[in-house]
């Protein structure tokens, strides 16, 4: 189980490892669209604000020169300004001698720096508007300088300024975020991912289980014939001097040790090949009357050796889809069972009928019954209600698994009614003609 609990292991980290992955694409995605969308707001505010404040020039030029301005040019000016700072936007209005026109009561930076950015829209910027980052120390600033000619042609230089603390708060806050949820998606993917594994993998250890039991048994149940076959050729090797007819008693057993054997490695090889998917099933009409009344009639020789008697009860023209080689077979192991586990002189009852769902036919014998708390047991591979009456009638603990694995694949129902020293009862539920290609 080292192995499985491994193999666990490697799913929950390749699980999470795809997981965070995807969340640090899919959280990189988001930040990075996020800190585009932040800048992009602010440019565009910025460039928004420029051009408002140009358009605030010429009552700036009449103010600065003396000439009369209405009391509602002040006061929208005066409310444009206010509106400014409680935006968080300062700025400041150069005239082409670089000399300042007006600015914001708080100026974040110097008239010298922000000369010296202003410059820049004259040496390498080829856009309307120059978008400048200014970061030193806690100072964190985003410029937008823009020029304009007025009517009489002098040249006016806007700046507005916008303190991004508040945003660089926010994505802070977001690669915190990204951060905090990597961990806790992670944390949850592991131990998710651990149990979703471990339930994963429960029919593979089951299958394991299976396989390994399967492997003991089949090893346990084979020592022991051929434990029988070496001590009697044994017998006959020691005792060279001895003619071939005084040593049969020995070969015999030998012999019938064999084909015990053989039957053995039979039904390991049909329940080998079934689990491996190997086992092919035909889809054809088949005659359960015909094949009912023929497996009766073959095994009738063998229910005699017991004084048992076969009692069929049987409609006519019984008529499933299913492979007949296989149903046959399933036949042939019910009555073999019922044979093996019936008393002398007994009946075995055959029932096949037609129902609103398909086909039924019950096997119904009078032998030693199964205990209630073994009847779900009866269908394990290597399992015997009577261990000690099974082997000495070569009986392989393997019939009731084949039969089972035949019912399943023709999608029909299999159930087992019984009582102890009273008999027991199997009855098959076929569905009415169903092709279940």
């Amino acid at each position: 189980m080292l192995s499985l609990n491994k193999l666990r292991i490697n799913l929950t980290l390749m699980n999470t490892g795809v997981l965070i992955g995807l969340l640090l694409f899919i959280s990189v995605f988001l930040y990075v669209v996020l800190s585009m969308d932040v800048e992009t707001n602010v440019n565009n505010n910025l460039k928004i604000y420029c051009s408002q404040l140009a358009n605030e020039i010429e009552y700036l030029e009449r103010q600065e020169a003396g000439d009369e301005v209405t009391e509602e040019e002040k006061q929208g000016y005066f409310e444009y300004a206010r509106s400014l700072v409680q935006n968080n936007i300062s700025y400041i209005i150069f005239d082409q001698q670089f000399k300042v026109l007006d600015q914001s009561y708080l100026l974040p930076l110097e008239e010298a720096k922000l000369l010296e950015i202003s410059k820049h829209y004259f040496e390498e910027n080829k856009e309307k508007y120059l978008i400048s980052d200014y970061k030193q120390g806690d100072k964190d600033y985003k410029i937008c300088t823009y020029a304009v000619v007025n009517k009489n042609g002098e040249l006016k230089i806007v700046q507005a300024m916008k303190n991004m603390a508040s945003e660089r708060s926010l994505l802070g806050n977001a690669q915190e975020m990204v951060g905090f949820t990597i961990l806790i998606g992670a944390s949850l993917s592991f131990l998710g991912g651990y149990f979703l594994s471990g339930r994963s993998l429960i029919p593979i250890k089951k299958s394991v289980e299976r396989q390994q039991e399967f492997l003991a048994d089949a090893s346990h149940e084979l020592r022991t014939p051929i434990a029988v076959i070496q001590t009697n050729l044994e017998v006959v090797k020691a005792s060279t001097d001895e003619s071939v007819e005084s040593q049969l008693t020995w070969i015999n057993n030998a012999y019938d040790e064999i084909q015990w054997m053989q039957h053995i490695v039979e039904d390991l090889m049909f329940l080998a090949r079934a689990d491996s998917g190997d086992m092919m099933v035909q889809r054809e009409p088949v005659d359960l009357t015909y094949i009912i009344k023929m497996v009766c009639e073959k095994m009738a020789p063998l229910a005699g050796k017991k004084g048992i008697s076969f009692s069929n009860k049987l409609e006519d023209d019984l008529i499933i889809i299913g492979d007949e080689k296989q149903i046959t077979q399933l036949l042939v192991i019910l009555l073999d069972n019922a044979i093996k586990y019936s008393g002398e002189n007994t009946s075995i009852r055959l029932i096949g009928k037609k129902t609103l769902q398909g086909v039924s036919v019950a096997v119904i014998d009078q032998g030693i019954g199964i205990a209630k708390d073994q009847i779900d047991k009866v269908t394990q591979r290597f399992y015997r209600v009577d261990k000690a009456r099974s082997r000495t009638e070569g009986g392989t603990g393997l019939g009731l698994s084949i039969a089972n694995w035949i019912v399943d694949e023709h999608h029909a129902g299999m159930t087992i009614e019984s009582e102890e020293k009273k008999g027991t009862k199997i009855t098959l539920n076929f569905d009415k003609g169903v092709d279940t290609k």
